[in-house]
């Protein structure tokens, strides 16, 4: 097995695991007991076992749209190496990875619209209010790394030195810092977290993108909360990935690579925490409040931009 499709089948498996953590956490911080981290994958062999239904007014539409929605997903397994880096390991354009993630929530959206439910509409263009402000921050990333390290591929940006808060020489830490926050904050909006969406609830008036699966059952709706799982453990080893890169594999015996997966999980865990603990704090805004704070993020991101710019011309 090759190190990219052994990259996709931990990402994978270790999807599940990371929403059964997060919502065993939450429900400890709130003195519930909650169910145990592994849930998720019981609650997946269910559904795999239900012959799905369908509304009689849906098309092909609503048919392909949970296999889209999961390959697009299981397609960012080969963004960006987690455990060790190798010459032959998973490597991605970061314009490609924003475009996976475009797909697949456009996906859902026609899917939701050819599902006839008053609810899937409703939730879905809630869901593309937050995408239209989100994904233009992300471009900005993607440019910021291109002029930082002439490369927007996602495994290439091992070189960049995020964890001391520097994206070129001599550049200001502090606002880098925050401009690494305003990330942060926009990967929030697009795995579709507190305070953007809550991914708990099953109020239709409330919810976008559990409100865009509906109408979803058995075998369809496995693929639907798979991906979505394996967005969310993407976003969080992306951000570990900037934060702690992971060493090179060339020289790495058994132990080595024993310790680096231990390493991976233990950047994992650590933020699974921090959002469990996020969550717990935060309340969901109204839409309407979305848009100052996301624009405002986007604001930082383009600054960032236009003095990595003016630095590099002053050179």
């Amino acid at each position: 097995m090759t190190g990219a499709a052994l990259q996709v089948a931990v990402y994978l498996v270790v999807s599940p695991l990371s929403v059964g953590v997060v919502q065993w956490l939450k429900a400890r911080l709130q003195g519930r007991r909650g169910p145990d981290p592994l849930q998720p994958y019981r609650d997946l062999w269910k559904l795999m076992h239900i012959q799905p239904t369908r509304p009689r007014t849906s098309s092909a539409v609503f048919l392909v749209a949970p296999a889209i929605v999961f390959t697009s997903y299981a397609l960012l397994g080969l963004a960006l190496p987690t455990i060790v880096i190798t010459s032959g390991g998973p490597d991605m354009d970061f314009l490609l990875v924003v475009g996976l993630i475009s797909l697949a929530k456009f996906a859902g959206t026609l899917a939701a619209f050819d599902a006839g439910s008053p609810f899937g509409p409703m939730s879905a263009g809630r869901q593309w209010f937050i995408q239209v402000l989100a994904e233009p921050a992300l471009l900005v990333t993607a440019y910021i790394f291109a002029l930082s390290d002439h490369t927007t591929d996602v495994a290439s940006l091992r070189h960049h030195p995020t964890s001391h808060l520097s994206l070129v020489s001599g550049f200001n830490q502090g606002v880098v810092s925050i401009a690494f926050g305003a990330l942060l904050f926009v990967l929030l909006a697009e795995s579709g977290r507190l305070p953007f969406d809550r991914p708990g609830t099953h109020l239709e008036l409330t919810m976008i993108e559990e409100g865009i699966v509906l109408e979803y059952s058995g075998r369809a709706l496995a693929l639907m909360w798979w991906g979505y799982a394996m967005k969310l453990t993407f976003v969080l080893s992306l951000v570990a990935f900037l934060a702690l890169p992971p060493e090179r594999s060339s020289g790495l015996g058994a132990g080595g690579l024993a310790g680096a997966a231990i390493i991976y999980a233990a950047k994992l865990a650590t933020l699974l925490v921090a959002l469990a603990i996020w969550e717990t704090a935060r309340s969901k805004m109204r839409l309407r409040a979305i848009l100052p704070h996301l624009m405002l993020a986007a604001g930082v991101l383009l600054f960032t931009l236009a003095s990595i710019i003016l630095t590099q011309r002053g050179r």
